[in-house]
């Protein structure tokens, strides 16, 4: 699809969002083509309070959409042999990690697969009154874990599917403990994140913000989420954060091969994303390591989500990667899932 072609689509879409869901301030749409580059469009506004209009620039906390690039971080330190998948979890992390760890039933068995996979059986620490602590409380990765590790584990390991962004803490965990660094340092320096490419690519509080670099408000139903701690979803779960042009091309980059040479564990290794309870989760039928895939109008459709209104993805047989927003989760809302959906019937026609 020329570009031409491209950003009217997309924002006929964007317009139809905002029409048919009016408590939704913005959306952000980008699409990234390897022989066109990238077109994004946003309708909206950045910040309901000033009306300020959203535009590409405004970067968002992209949530859990930062879980691929930890599971890519993972996925590059394996295959240097730094850490084993099949091993036991409990065997990469540092020492006072490890032994906090050991309240979790099955600390000797769950390996670094099953909990990239969310098949680990861990719960998920947002999911308890525990977290309720209100959004100024200044949270430590410790803190999160230990919530994690007061309950019973779901399942045993490797029998079924628990999202768990507790196991992507972890997983922050063994990057730091692997390499030496910092979580966001080794992030960006295993997967080679040049700030000349991603210019707003970066990890909140502990990078410093790119110059010029203004970030849109994000809202939880009626809630201005904008100065909550970050600290509520920084540390492996979550933290990073980006424009929607930024993050469209780094999924171009990572199913290119450019990011890193083990794509295929990435999206070969899928274990059905059944929850153990029998819902549906809304992510895709198989998961990948830091990924779900799913077929939309018979296109294979390979993405991950973020809790403030955020889809990534990949069609690998259209070349196409997509990163979009809608600055408002809660009823009235589209969710992100559902307009990426629309927008993949669009492209595939």
């Amino acid at each position: 699809m020329s570009s031409g072609a491209l950003a009217a689509t997309l924002g006929a879409l964007a317009d139809e969002v905002l029409s048919d869901s009016p408590s939704t301030p913005g959306i952000v749409i980008a699409v990234h083509q390897a022989d066109e580059g990238v077109v994004a469009v946003a309708r909206g506004v950045a910040d309901p309070a000033t009306a300020q209009p959203l535009t590409p620039d405004h970067a968002v906390r992209i949530a859990s959409c930062t879980k691929t690039f930890v599971a890519s971080t993972v996925l590059v330190l394996a295959g240097r042999g730094d850490v084993d998948l099949d091993h036991p979890l409990v065997e990469a992390l540092p020492a006072a990690v490890a032994a906090q760890f050991t309240a979790f039933q099955h600390h000797r068995t769950a390996t670094v697969r099953q909990v990239l996979q969310h098949r680990s059986g861990l719960v998920e620490h947002p999911a308890f009154p525990e977290f309720e602590l209100g959004p100024r409380h200044r949270w430590t990765a410790a803190e999160q874990i230990a919530i994690a590790m007061a309950h019973p584990p779901l399942f045993a390991p490797g029998t079924a599917f628990a999202y768990s962004d507790t196991g992507y803490v972890l997983l922050g965990q063994v990057i730091e403990h692997v390499t030496g660094l910092p979580l966001a340092h080794a992030v960006r320096t295993t997967l080679g994140l040049d700030p000349a490419e991603y210019p707003s690519i970066h990890w909140e509080v502990v990078e410093p913000t790119p110059p010029g670099l203004v970030r849109a408000h994000q809202l939880h139903g009626e809630h201005d989420t904008y100065d909550w701690d970050p600290s509520l979803d920084l540390f492996g779960g979550g933290g990073i954060v980006a424009t929607m042009p930024d993050l469209a091309r780094w999924w171009t980059a990572l199913f290119s091969g450019r990011v890193h040479p083990h794509l295929v564990e990435q999206t070969g290794s899928t274990a059905p994303s059944v929850p153990h309870d029998g819902s549906a989760f809304p992510g895709g039928l198989e998961t990948g390591l830091g990924m779900f895939h799913r077929v939309v109008d018979g296109v294979d459709v390979w993405s991950h989500g973020g809790y403030w209104g955020l889809q990534t993805l990949h069609l690998p047989a259209l070349g196409t990667s997509v990163a979009l927003t809608v600055n408002r989760r809660g009823e009235g809302s589209p969710t992100p899932g559902t307009v990426a959906d629309r927008l993949i019937g669009r492209l595939a026609r």
